[in-house]
């Protein structure tokens, strides 16, 4: 609030008090009285009205600034709604009446906020029991299509491979919304997670005829080794699913490096480069997007918008970031950057 504002906020009231007050130095001017006497009167009173005036845009404005400054500082953190929590108690009848009617609206708002987390909770929890549920029977698939061996089996056993990468995607999903359980940041080898990570998806690998070639990956990170396979998992799925169709094999290169961020800080990079079809460069800027499949999603049935959706929402919840370069046609290279740590 300005002075200007709170000027015009008061200009009708304003006009009144001087209407009234040119009324009162002509009634004195009627009644004889000299004309210096009307004069100081009249400049009394009315820096009696701005003296006024300014106490009140004063206090006011006080009293809205500091509103203000604790509504900025908890907006930081998504909770502006309880500014009227931490304000001083007001000093006057409106400010009182003005506080009241806030806290009852944040209260309100509080209430609705609590509510949307019990039953996203409730939501989280039930997705979560049902993907445990549902892997039994793609276990019992697989081991039937394992006990019986043949193209039809084989052809089954690929399916229901996909089906358990989609319930995977289901369940990570669920659990990107809060990280408060399955969240186990440690020290980890780069070289154990991303064998892990080839092991797990080694046959939508081999269905694709995509060879992966390992670069150096002997650094230690800080991270959940458990998050970090799985969003290596859904690129090598894309590495596999984005083959050109015009090479006989594809190729899938993992590596990372360090890079001085301070004067005794490193970044570690993780790179996964593959040789595919790539990206067009109007899609580039919108592949992190739920949903969005682009131009490669069009050609292939089987593109969801999700994998790159997750691999970006799981590495901000862990700190991480992830960037994404792409030649259409030739190459596709994304990047994780875990967060700067002491040279080891």
């Amino acid at each position: 609030m300005t002075l200007a504002s709170y000027l015009r906020d008061r200009l009708p009231s304003a006009c009144v008090r001087a209407a009234s007050l040119a009324l009162v130095a002509l009634a004195l001017a009627a009644y004889g009285v000299e004309v210096g006497v009307v004069t100081l009167v009249t400049a009394v009173l009315a820096a009696g009205e701005a003296v006024a005036l300014l106490v009140d845009f004063w206090r006011r404005c006080g009293f809205y600034q500091r509103l203000d400054r604790t509504a900025d500082g908890l907006a930081e953190h998504g909770v502006a709604y309880l500014a009227s929590e931490l304000t001083r108690e007001p000093a006057t009848l409106e400010e009182a009446a003005f506080l009241d009617a806030l806290r009852r609206a944040s209260k309100s708002m509080a209430d609705q906020v609590a509510i949307m987390r019990a039953e996203q909770r409730d939501y989280r929890d039930y997705v979560e029991t049902w993907v445990h549920e549902v892997k039994t029977p793609i276990a019992a698939g697989s081991l039937v299509a394992a006990n019986n061996p043949g193209p039809v089996a084989d052809a089954m056993d690929a399916e229901l491979g996909r089906i358990e990468g989609y319930v995977e995607q289901a369940l990570y999903y669920a659990r990107s919304t809060t990280l408060d359980r399955d969240f186990q940041v440690r020290e980890v080898v780069l070289a154990d997670v991303v064998r892990a990570a080839l092991r797990r998806n080694a046959r939508t690998l081999i269905d694709a005829r995509v060879t992966p070639e390992l670069g150096e990956l002997g650094l230690t990170v800080s991270a959940d080794p458990k998050w970090v396979e799985f969003m290596l998992g859904q690129l090598m799925g894309n590495a596999a699913k984005y083959r050109r169709e015009d090479a006989e094999a594809g190729r899938l290169r993992v590596w990372a490096s360090r890079r001085q961020t301070g004067m005794d800080a490193w970044e570690t990079l993780l790179f996964v480069e593959d040789d595919g079809v790539g990206i067009p460069p109007e899609d580039l800027g919108r592949v992190f997007d739920r949903g969005f499949t682009g131009a490669n999603g069009r050609r292939y049935a089987r593109s969801t918008g999700m994998g790159l959706y997750l691999v970006r929402e799981l590495a901000g919840k862990m700190g991480l970031t992830v960037s994404i370069d792409s030649e259409q046609g030739r190459w596709t290279r994304v990047t994780l950057a875990f967060p700067a740590s002491a040279r080891r």
